[in-house]
């Protein structure tokens, strides 16, 4: 059997030796894993991240809006993760506090955004490379409507992103196919001149806006 022709990196020039899964493999569990989107991918894109996927992937499935899927995933997977490495459930829940919402109790802990934001970049680098069979070079704007301000929920301060988060709800985007839409599932809204924004949507209750960055006139 030939072997498969793997064209450059899905985030660089280099040959893309390896296979990268979008969304990392590791946001789906069990029974959730056929036919997963790969792009190619180097050596040092497809592995640099790692630790960052499993605390993005962790403190994603622990959201309260997400389905059963993520919360099987939460026992199966994220116990085990942190009983692994204790270090990363300290760093995760340093400054845990509880909350009551709509009745229910939960918590909220302060999220480490670059991480996140790391994790989300390379999920949009990912799609429009599968989306648009070519890499893109620019940046990435990511916001999630998903996360509040610590100011705005214990002192009732007014939500600074409120009337942003707003318009990327009224935005009308085209739902592309995935093959696990209980895990992940998105859509995309075009502007003009390959400006987009990109709508991710896990576990049916965590969404994050990626939006491109029109870069500055030299």
């Amino acid at each position: 059997m030939a072997r498969n022709t793997i064209t450059k990196c899905y985030r660089c020039d280099a040959e893309g030796e390896t296979k990268e899964h979008v969304p990392p493999d590791s946001f789906f569990p069990k029974g959730y894993r056929d036919c997963l989107v790969t792009v190619p991918s180097c050596d040092e894109h497809n592995s640099k991240n790692s630790m960052d996927v499993e605390y993005v992937r962790n403190v994603i499935v622990s959201y309260i809006a997400c389905n059963t899927v993520a919360r099987t995933h939460f026992q199966d997977k994220v116990i085990r993760s942190f009983e692994n490495s204790p270090k990363l459930f300290d760093l995760t829940v340093k400054d845990v506090r509880s909350i009551v919402i709509n009745g229910e109790e939960t918590c909220l802990f302060t999220w480490d955004l670059p991480r996140f934001k790391a994790v989300m970049e390379a999920i949009a680098y990912g799609l429009h490379y599968k989306d648009f069979t070519k890499t893109y070079n620019g940046a990435w704007g990511i916001f999630s409507p998903s996360l509040l301000s610590r100011r705005t929920v214990f002192q009732g301060l007014p939500n600074g992103w409120e009337k942003y988060r707003g318009l990327l709800t009224q935005l009308s985007y085209t739902d592309h196919p995935t093959p696990q839409p209980r895990v992940f599932k998105y859509s995309i809204h075009l502007w003009d001149a390959g400006q987009f924004a990109y709508k991710f949507e896990f576990y049916e209750g965590f969404i994050v806006h990626a939006l491109t960055v029109r870069e500055s006139a030299a």
